[in-house]
């Protein structure tokens, strides 16, 4: 393994992550540089020109949400995000908090936030990557040579060592979703408490 990687290929070395692969990579490239990514904020609109930035592992996309509605404020404690290609193609979706010091965000016409959503892809579905770049064969590296469903290890040549540490990294991945899922249903449940009053 090269000094500047880390011990699973990512490009930072001092970061415990494994990466997505280059044709994965290459099809987020081809989707930026044609300006084909719109950000759908469900019930509040659509971003067609975000401003997106990748790394090995991640996405990171910055727009402004500007809102039209309503005439006076309301309280808005999570919004639903979905990332698309310009022909509506669904990549990503997500679901995010906008509480603010543990109470809601308040919304009206002419109210805007600057955001950040920053998204991790551990692998890319097989079929998109072929679709966006043609490549056949394995197109991620979690992806199993012999049974081309996406594992734990997948096409990497791990030692014992390297095994126990991507199981304590998924482990630690699991338990943070586990947690951003948590604080997001608190989320809904408030502004579902909210509408009814």
């Amino acid at each position: 393994m090269s000094q500047d990687k880390n011990e699973f290929g990512g490009g930072n070395r001092t970061s415990l992550y494994t990466p997505m692969s280059e044709v994965e990579q290459e099809v987020l490239e081809r989707l930026i540089a044609a300006g084909d990514l719109r950000v759908h904020v469900l019930e509040w609109g659509v971003v067609n020109t975000p401003r997106v930035t990748f790394g090995d592992a991640r996405i990171q996309i910055q727009f402004r949400l500007s809102f039209d509605r309503p005439a006076t404020p309301i309280p808005v404690y999570f919004l639903d995000l979905e990332l698309r290609t310009g022909s509506g193609l669904l990549l990503f979706r997500d679901r995010k908090s906008v509480e603010y010091g543990g109470k809601p965000v308040s919304v009206a016409a002419g109210v805007f936030f600057d955001m950040v959503w920053d998204i991790q892809i551990r692998s890319m579905d097989p079929k998109l990557v072929k679709a966006f770049t043609g490549a056949y064969g394995l197109t991620s590296r979690l992806q199993d040579r012999d049974t081309g469903e996406m594992t734990l290890t997948g096409n990497m040549n791990l030692n014992s060592k390297q095994k126990g540490r991507i199981i304590t990294l998924r482990e630690g991945e699991a338990w943070s979703k586990d947690d951003t899922e948590r604080r997001t249903a608190e989320s809904v449940a408030k502004q579902d408490k909210s509408r009814r009053r």
